[in-house]
């Protein structure tokens, strides 16, 4: 039948080997986009018909959503049996799912370049590295995404995927301007900035070009240009536009391109740091001096080739509050110290090859290869293009050769939040080339030697999914079903009590699947289809009672009318088996004991006014009357308060419990932080983290919905977050200006900050 892609990087389009679909309708492309948005996620119809008719729904608009995805179907899948669940375009019993691989949309794509763009980047090609940003870019046909399709949903992902291409667009033209592509640089770079006219990187960008071209008259009106601009919005420029301003007023010499240098003139360094710290000079040990010299160097190491300032390397080397008083002549001494073992060839007051300083720090030049960091993401990279490629022999090669870098634990000796990041990320990347290998192993059918390693490395990274589901299936395959089955309940234990939350659902599939003897074929492709700890998804936090996602304001208000009106329609007659089944479903026997008075004195007093005499009305009409009447009024106000009840203090009391947890979990793992979700009411997950929300990620109209941001403090913390970078803690925000200081217990308490992924590490989070 072919491959579909989808494109949504313009006007949304569908190719099936290179011709383009007819997706119908209006409505019909946007049906499609709203599953498109939610890939692999099951959609409800009620879902569908807010988003794509925004509060304005057909009379019938789940048949309306039916046909629509009907005429989808046909489109996408014409093969399909008729009455088929179809492959693409399935129906489950949480909504509809567009089942999509890795790839499969101009999205995925643009942003697989834009991660090698950066990778290429770090190994020091750059020419390959633009190139490849460029790539990235000319996947946009318009510059609106999904263009045509109106509404909020659809306006909110526009936002984001303009971020993204804001960007790359960043990364390209820094490229070009570390390449010296001056000349033919600044078109594009006008055509950029009309597009992103806040993104400061791209001002800067064409100030540094016109200056490197001749022109630093324009340059400077380009500088005045933008200052006007954030003026206009509220905003003034970052402290790196400001100091680029005044070198260029100066005519810094350091504003020209540098010739390229050598690593250093007196022979090839090597600094490795996946164990205890060393340093060699062709293969010859250098004596990197005191502890706090060798943290120091750390500290540049782990931002190679970028300037570090030097109240970055205080924090680091001395994370307590014990800074020593002259702390930048401190680190001065040490780089000094450092230059003279690492560049001795360096003349006396030169600018050096190695360690090198900038007008707002240090910084350490490392090229490719120059460190065993760069030489292990570079095998993991190349690994998994092998693999991508069905070559599992050499990609199972390469990842042996990163992992056996290794030397012991990494940075060993150095302590502090800095130095603790660093240990938590690189060994996240190890556990996910451990992965990554035990998978081609189980393909390449591998299973002694599988079984043989596997407890260890389990051992050493215990919630680590992946490794588990590899093991469970190798031991299927071996016979030991058992064990296998074993193996489940040992990280379903570890989870629930560990966690509070059941095992994701592809190991919840392998581990019915095991459980129905159903064996895979030799050779199967890996029986794992995700690494999250939560991947079921859930459109609210779950209720503290019941597990059951919290009812909007409004389902509470409809369900306390209806239960109000249901006694009066029914003239009181409903509500004896109405509390009788309020009375079930919350175990009450209070509640229980009011349906059995409510149905007594319902049926006495028909009974009553049934027996008076048909001439005339006397006391048991009355007293008859009565008992039918004002039960049921009296049933009607009770109804309408004990149904769909708002949160409660114990609730309160619990949800401020669950955000406890979830930053107790964000202060310890950052990594296990970001796979439950915690702070990503934006993402499908599991975990209910009591309704923080991480001002670093979600989108403006989340940031809205916390108790003291208003719609315009959440803009204006978007726009800050993308110019000037993620906040590093909740002060940030006060610091910035974007919230009062000192910062409300209110927001603070709704607010937390979760440390971001490397490039690696991102790959193997949720979508």
């Amino acid at each position: 039948m072919g491959v579909i892609r989808f494109e949504l990087l313009g006007p949304l389009r569908a190719r099936r080997d290179g011709d383009t679909l007819d997706l119908g309708a209006a409505k019909q492309r946007a049906v499609l986009a709203t599953l498109l948005l939610s890939a692999n996620r099951p959609v409800s119809a009620a879902r569908i018909v807010e988003v794509v008719w925004q509060g304005e729904p057909p009379a019938n608009g789940t048949n309306v959503v039916q046909k629509y995805v009907a005429g989808l179907r046909r489109v996408l899948e014409p093969d399909r049996a008729p009455r088929s669940s179809g492959e693409l375009l399935t129906l489950t019993a949480a909504g509809y799912v567009l089942a999509l691989e890795r790839g499969d949309t101009d999205v995925d794509r643009f942003d697989e370049l834009v991660r090698q763009g950066h990778h290429q980047r770090e190994l020091g090609d750059l020419e390959k590295a633009a190139a490849t940003v460029r790539s990235a870019l000319d996947l946009w046909r318009s510059s609106e995404a999904l263009a045509g399709i109106s509404g909020p949903v659809f306006d909110e992902a526009r936002r984001e995927f303009e971020t993204r291409h804001a960007d790359a667009a960043e990364t390209w033209a820094d490229l070009q301007l570390d390449l010296g592509h001056h000349a033919g640089l600044l078109p594009d770079l006008s055509s950029l900035i009309e597009r992103h006219p806040l993104s400061e990187s791209l001002r800067a960008t064409q100030m540094l070009t016109l200056y490197r071209t001749g022109r630093q008259a324009e340059s400077l009106e380009a500088y005045r240009a933008t200052v006007r601009l954030l003026k206009s919005h509220g905003l003034t420029p970052t402290a790196q536009l400001q100091t680029l301003h005044n070198r260029l007023l100066n005519d810094s010499p350091d504003l020209l391109p540098a010739p390229a240098r050598q690593f250093s003139s007196g022979g090839r360094v090597r600094i490795d740091v996946l164990g205890p710290l060393r340093a060699c000079r062709d293969g010859e040990l250098i004596d990197l001096g005191s502890s706090k010299q060798q943290a120091v160097l750390a500290t540049l190491l782990l931002s190679a080739n970028s300037t570090v300032t030097p109240e970055r390397i205080l924090a680091a080397v001395w994370p307590d509050d014990a800074r020593p008083d002259n702390g930048t002549n401190v680190i001065q001494k040490y780089v000094a110290g450092l230059r003279k073992v690492l560049d001795p060839h360096r003349a006396p007051r030169s600018a050096g090859e190695v360690l090198t300083l900038t007008d707002v720090g240090y910084r350490l030049e490392v090229p490719p290869g120059g460190s065993d960091l760069d030489e292990f993401a570079g095998r993991i990279i190349r690994a998994r293009e092998l693999r991508a490629g069905d070559d599992l022999e050499k990609a199972a090669e390469e990842l042996e050769s990163a992992l056996r870098l290794w030397r012991g634990e990494v940075l060993t000796g150095f302590v502090g939040p800095v130095f603790d990041s660093a240990r938590d990320r690189l060994n996240d990347d190890r556990a996910s080339a451990l992965e990554d290998h035990a998978e081609i192993l189980l393909t390449l059918g591998r299973l002694d030697a599988l079984i043989e390693s596997l407890p260890a490395q389990i051992n050493e990274f215990p919630l680590r999914e992946r490794l588990r589901a590899v093991q469970m299936e190798a031991l299927y395959r071996s016979g030991r079903r058992a064990e296998a089955l074993s193996a489940y309940a040992e990280i379903r234990r570890l989870l629930v009590d560990q966690y509070g939350i059941e095992p994701s659902q592809g190991l919840q599939s392998l581990y019915a699947r095991l459980l129905d003897d159903k064996r895979s074929p030799a050779g199967a492709a890996s029986p794992w289809e995700g690494n999250s700890l939560a991947t079921v998804p859930t459109s609210a936090p779950p209720d503290a009672s019941s597990g059951r996602p919290r009812r909007t304001r409004g389902q509470r208000i409809r369900l306390k009318i209806l239960a109000a009106a249901l006694p009066i329609l029914t003239w009181g007659f409903a509500c004896g088996p109405m509390m009788g089944v309020l009375a079930w479903r919350r175990r009450s026997r209070l509640l229980g004991l009011a349906a059995i008075v409510y149905f007594a004195l319902q049926w006495t007093g028909a009974v009553l006014f049934s027996q008076s005499p048909e001439d005339f009305s006397g006391i048991k009409d009355d007293i008859g009357m009565s008992l039918i009447i004002f039960p049921f009024l009296a049933c009607s106000a009770h109804a309408a308060i004990i149904v769909a009840p708002a949160s409660s203090a114990a609730e309160r009391r619990l949800a401020g419990a669950s955000r406890r947890v979830a930053r107790e979990i964000a202060a310890r793992s950052p990594l296990d932080a970001q796979r439950l979700g915690i702070g990503r009411p934006d993402l499908p997950r599991t975990f209910d983290d009591g309704g923080l929300v991480d001002p670093n990620h979600v989108p403006a109209a989340l940031l809205a919905k916390v108790p003291g941001i208003s719609s315009q403090h959440a803009a204006l913390i978007v726009i800050d977050r993308t110019q000037r970078g993620p906040f590093t803690s909740l002060e940030d925000l006060s610091k910035r200006g974007l919230l009062p200081h000192p910062l409300p217990a209110s927001i603070a308490d709704h607010l937390v900050i979760v440390d971001q992924p490397t490039v690696t590490e991102a790959t193997n989070l949720p979508e």
